[in-house]
């Protein structure tokens, strides 16, 4: 199985992936074949690609962090709470809902062991809040496991990261979703969310103050610079320090009306040349070890002018994956093969 971006696809191709929408519902079933009409679909949609079965990339295992239908599940949850109209309806139905979710999230990537974050995410324009409050709390909840917290502080910290962007639910919809730069004064709106969510779960919520905490502190930098209280370095949480590099990471790799998304590698640049200043190194470092500069299934070009599928990653040598050279379908191991070592990889395919 490998990952083909939107723009790359063509009739033809066998899904590797089952698509869902935001609902749930499924959109495109696995191993059905693309046609014209699908991919211009999709592509109107705003998926960044597919994940397509083919002879070359058949031994390709990418292994996913929780399962395609505990994420469906909590991507679900998370959109019921966004759309209720009656703010303080269903508040303890949807406490014992998002305890239970929340405990399978931490449960599956604790029994997952050191896995790193691996897959190109799967969404559309109109359901990206849900989806990426999914991946928010995932990828925190793997930091949170690094830093070594117990499954009381991962709860808390897990809760609070699906939950880090509930007060957009109160702006306007057109400022949100605009496909442009914004206004200084539209700015400022967006700048009012973590209070607002803050205030709401404050209000109708009996979760641990330090959920709360985390929602209202995610926007703050290390050095004081950030939004809304000012503070810096361990005045602000942990739980806040954890989700920000998050919830960065995964609103830059995203792709949105307003712009195509960044590879895995050019982000990870930008937060190593912000540590210390928006992020707090240590939370770096556990960042850095979890995330797969080349995912597992895409497309990279090689020095040598060939292109190849990345086939498995290694912890400590992240620039180093083992990968299938496309043309001839010869397997590279980029870490260990002697024969490889002036083979570089110049960019990830997206």
């Amino acid at each position: 199985m490998r990952f083909v971006p939107m723009k790359n696809a063509v009739p033809g191709m066998a899904l590797g992936r089952d698509l869902y929408d935001g609902d749930g519902r499924l959109l495109l079933a696995k191993h059905l074949l693309l046609t014209e009409e699908f991919i211009k679909t999709l592509l109107d949609m705003g998926f960044p690609g597919v994940y397509v079965d083919d002879e070359l990339t058949k031994e390709v295992i990418i292994q996913e962090v929780i399962s395609p239908q505990i994420r469906r599940e909590v991507v679900k949850s998370v959109r019921d709470m966004f759309l209720q109209k009656d703010l303080t309806e269903k508040v303890s139905s949807n406490t014992v809902k998002l305890h239970k979710m929340v405990t399978e999230v931490i449960e599956e990537i604790l029994s997952n062991g050191d896995i790193m974050y691996n897959m190109v995410d799967l969404r559309d324009y109109d359901n990206y809040t849900y989806f990426h409050s999914v991946n928010v709390a995932v990828l925190s909840a793997m930091i949170g496991a690094s830093y070594g917290m117990n499954r009381e502080e991962l709860t808390v910290l897990t809760t609070g990261a699906l939950l880090h962007d509930i007060g957009k639910k109160f702006l306007d919809i057109d400022v949100l979703n605009a496909p442009r730069e914004l206004s200084f004064e539209e700015a400022n709106i967006i700048k009012e969310h973590p209070k607002a969510g803050y205030e709401f779960l404050r209000e109708n919520y009996n979760f641990p103050t330090r959920v709360f905490l985390g929602v209202l502190e995610h926007h703050e930098n290390y050095n004081g610079t950030g939004y809304p209280l000012g503070k810096s370095g361990e005045d602000i949480t942990i739980e806040a320090r954890i989700i920000k590099i998050a919830d960065v990471y995964d609103a830059m790799v995203s792709k949105r009306p307003y712009h195509e998304p960044a590879s895995p590698a050019e982000i990870v640049e930008y937060i190593m040349a912000r540590t210390g200043t928006k992020f707090d190194p240590e939370i770096v470092s556990l960042f850095l070890k979890k995330i797969a500069v080349y995912p597992v299934g895409c497309q990279v070009e090689l020095s040598t002018g060939e292109s190849a599928i990345v086939m498995e990653n290694f912890r400590y040598f992240p620039l180093r994956p083992k990968i299938k050279i496309m043309e001839s379908a010869k397997t590279v191991n980029l870490m260990l093969d002697e024969d490889a070592r002036n083979i570089t990889i110049l960019k990830l395919i997206m």
